[in-house]
């Protein structure tokens, strides 16, 4: 009997033990490998997720090398909630993120490069959390001195499951919550591996989707190679939703592409078809934008040599998340954005004897006739050859297109396709030449 109540003693005070020092804190982001021109140094982010405050003074901050150790000072509390920065340099940390308030430092040792730990312990040197990163697949390779940072998704989940992490934006987001990335200039579409058959070399295109014209001369472009650099000519401006092709072929781009102009090259390096860092800095070199993309699920694959490009769908989301692109249409849309439903060039739905146009080629003007006893139309538009939309036309028995774009801008000659959606859905193409 006495050795029955011992027991149960026993089990007791273990219950209480657990239950006092459980706590909910987190290791929330991990900046390990700046790039070199946000060069904060080494930082961890840490929060709870509880709705207790917490006193984690005392606690310590560790990596996988016993002696490398950080003391958090004493009186730190921690209300639920709150997010807290522990930084290597407090100095470097502050000239990137002066607006940051809430971190604490430094501590003199820094995370390694190409994976490492981070261990939290309690004032009793029990192990609160802990990361065992990677810089590699399956851990997202982009924050490994590309610019991103390592950001939780559940900060109740497993810390050592790569699927629970992400790579954010561009300097992380030090403490405060997540949110989306918002970048003026984006890669708004990539080309890495040509189609054997339509061979038109590598290239990216970037757009401005803000509100302001921005003068994007002597920015560079870098791949995951900090020496691979093409530098942008002057006289680049871009006006808002305008792009800009970046292609390391004119030859090939001009040859493929006759109606683009909104294109510069050359750049001497190729975009790797085992996936790639895209970087874009401003005239300062002050790094504005990073991507890294992969040519493997969950990533589009039909970019990898089957005649598409990758695309970014999602303009305001984070382009390290592979959600955020589509392989869009046939040989992409380089100079122009994405619209769907590709163009079609197989089985006219509609008689071809139901619509006449003349004069085709055209030089200034031509005009669409279609006979009365058609479906209804829903919509009629111009796009380029790549599947770039270019204007709408108006719906009436006999429409013209008077060779400009959305903008009033007279289009340069070459391959036109005239898309034409009827009210159930099917779409025809007919070709159009603009001389």
């Amino acid at each position: 009997m006495k050795r029955k109540v011992i027991y149960s003693s026993i089990i007791i005070l273990c219950f209480i033990y657990s239950s006092v020092f459980a706590q909910t804190i987190a290791i929330s982001e991990i900046h390990y490998n700046a790039d070199s021109t946000l060069q904060s140094q080494d930082w961890v982010e840490i929060y709870n997720y509880g709705a207790a405050t917490v006193d984690i003074g005392l606690w310590k901050l560790r990596d996988e090398t016993p002696f490398n150790s950080y003391t958090i000072p004493s009186g730190t509390t921690l209300a639920g909630g709150e997010f807290l920065v522990l930084a290597q340099r407090l100095d470097t940390f502050l000239m990137i993120y002066p607006g940051v308030s809430n971190v604490i430092g430094p501590f003199e040792f820094g995370l390694d490069n190409g994976g490492g730990s981070v261990k939290l312990y309690n004032a009793s040197t029990v192990i609160e959390a802990q990361v065992n990163y990677l810089d590699s697949l399956p851990w997202p390779n982009a924050a490994d001195g590309l610019g991103p940072t390592l950001e939780i998704f559940d900060y109740e989940g497993d810390e050592n499951n790569p699927a629970n992490w992400f790579a954010g934006c561009v300097g992380g987001s030090p403490g405060e919550v997540f949110t989306t990335c918002d970048y003026d200039i984006i890669v708004s579409e990539i080309n890495y591996n040509s189609e054997a058959s339509f061979s038109m070399g590598n290239w990216i295109e970037i757009w401005n989707h803000s509100p302001s014209t921005i003068d994007v001369s002597n920015w560079k472009f870098r791949d995951n190679n900090i020496a691979n650099t093409y530098t942008i000519p002057g006289g680049n401006v871009l006006s808002p939703d305008e792009r800009l092709v970046i292609c390391d072929s004119l030859e090939a781009m001009s040859t493929l592409f006759p109606g683009l102009t909104n294109v510069v090259g050359e750049f001497n390096f190729g975009l790797s078809n085992n996936g790639d860092g895209i970087r874009l800095y401003n005239a300062e070199d002050i790094l504005q934008y990073s991507v890294r993309y992969n040519d493997d699920a969950p990533w589009p694959v039909d970019a990898d040599g089957l005649g598409y490009t990758i695309e970014n769908y999602i303009e305001n989301g984070n382009p390290n998340d592979p959600a955020t692109w589509v392989s869009g249409c046939p040989h992409g849309s380089p100079g122009g954005e994405l619209i769907l439903p590709c163009p079609v060039d197989v089985e006219e739905i509609i008689d071809i004897t139901s619509i006449t146009y003349q004069p085709n080629p055209f030089t200034e003007t031509i005009s669409f006739h279609f006979d009365a006893d058609l479906p209804l139309l829903k919509r009629l538009y111009i796009i380029n050859i790549s599947g770039v939309y270019i204007s709408d036309l108006a719906i009436s028995q006999t429409s013209m297109w008077d060779g400009k774009d959305k903008n009033g801008i007279v289009v340069p000659a070459g391959i036109y396709l005239l898309q034409i959606e009827d009210d159930g859905g099917s779409v025809t193409t007919k070709k159009i030449i603009k001389i």
